[in-house]
């Protein structure tokens, strides 16, 4: 059997090109012929000029239980039509069912035939561009137009990376870091999203639309990335407290995440939970505020899972201790009246436990020094 690369003229030139819709049998008996009289090969090309993307774009059915539904099977199909002979194969399912890049209206895709079946698989790289590759606009854009992903472009990899990458400005890589004599060697994986965010790149895509995208963790709308170097990640923290900045190392495996805002969501219900661990160390620094709270009658325990001592309220216990001191020198003014035996040590006992209370009170009650500027509870 010969091999896909074995080419072979035909002894007849091409078939005169007809516009019109194929039968799944004559799509099959074209597919044959294409491959033994034009070349000997297995792929054809075509032009995508529907897809089957949304509800409506799908032919209603019933349903066994009478029920008037969709094609649901169609979904993600598409008609192309063939650029041998400009006849059109309609319906037509992506090779993999599991892994698609979903084409444009216009895009180019290969097709192949296997046991009677045709399949689409990738949009043909024409322009080399991730947006879109319609190197030759009939029926325009549906959905996704080149003006509003104009700056998603090809993310630039180094020696060995394997790339995915999306339409929008999203993107996945398998690359690697470099050791201090420059060799590939570091595994690292990375997660982007919105490269638009990078004002530098914006300016060099606006007036190049070859450009490419230099992936920049600190740019990026979004990341995620997963490290291995011995080095510091490039990710640089928003807030660092100075005491942190002696112990912040971020060398070895590594997984940092950033974005504007990020969630953390356990689903509602009884037992789902969050477990944040660590065999060391737990920072939580912020600019502005760090809250906890539970709703309802909810227990924050901090220091132990199983705390029993509640935390004391400071605006209570300011009235306490104000109070308390109050009884104090109200009873030092008392002292100070009585006469008889030892009334002179009385009253000079008196006036120094009146000089601690007023001490007291200035100290911690009238300057608040006895509570937090950081620090509340409810």
């Amino acid at each position: 059997m010969s091999s896909i690369a074995e080419v072979r003229s035909s002894n007849s030139g091409p078939q005169e090109k007809k516009a019109g819709m194929l039968s799944h049998n004559q799509a099959i008996e074209l597919f044959r012929s294409m491959q033994t009289e034009v070349e000997h090969r297995q792929f054809v090309s075509g032009r995508v000029v529907k897809i089957y993307s949304d509800q409506a774009d799908l032919p209603s059915k019933t349903r066994k239980d009478d029920v008037v539904s969709y094609a649901w099977e169609m979904l993600g199909n598409i008609d192309v039509k063939l650029n041998h002979n400009n006849k059109t194969i309609i319906n037509v399912g992506p090779l993999c069912s599991h892994f698609n890049c979903m084409p444009l209206i216009d895009e180019e895709v290969v097709l192949v035939e296997h046991d009677g079946q045709v399949f689409y698989d990738f949009p043909l790289n024409r322009m080399g561009k991730v947006n879109h590759n319609r190197s030759n606009k009939v029926l325009g854009e549906k959905l996704v137009f080149e003006q509003t992903t104009y700056m998603a472009r090809p993310v630039v990899p180094n020696h060995g990376d394997t790339t995915i990458q999306g339409r929008f400005g999203n993107y996945m890589m398998f690359t690697s870091e470099a050791t201090m004599e420059g060799y590939r060697s570091y595994p690292k994986i990375v997660i982007g999203n919105n490269q638009d965010r990078d004002a530098l790149q914006v300016g060099h895509k606006n007036f190049d639309k070859n450009f490419p995208h230099f992936h920049n963790a600190n740019s990026c709308g979004s990341v995620i990335e997963m490290t291995s170097n011995a080095d510091a990640i490039e990710l640089e923290p928003s807030a660092l407290e100075s005491d942190q900045e002696e112990f912040f190392e971020t060398g070895g495996d590594m997984i940092s995440i950033s974005s504007d805002s990020i969630m953390i969501n356990s689903a509602g219900g009884d037992g789902n939970s969050i477990f944040l661990s660590s065999g060391d160390t737990i920072n939580l620094t912020s600019m502005n505020e760090i809250n906890i709270a539970t709703i309802g009658n909810g227990q924050i325990s901090i220091g132990k899972t199983d705390a029993t001592s509640a935390a004391v309220k400071g605006s209570e216990l300011k009235n306490f201790m104000i109070s308390l001191l109050s009884g104090i020198q109200n009873f030092c003014d008392k002292l100070d009246t009585f006469e008889g035996d030892g009334s002179a040590q009385i009253k000079a006992a008196a006036q120094a436990f009146r000089g601690f209370a007023e001490k007291a009170n200035t100290s911690f009650i009238e300057n608040d020094a006895m509570f937090s500027k950081k620090v509340f509870i409810q």
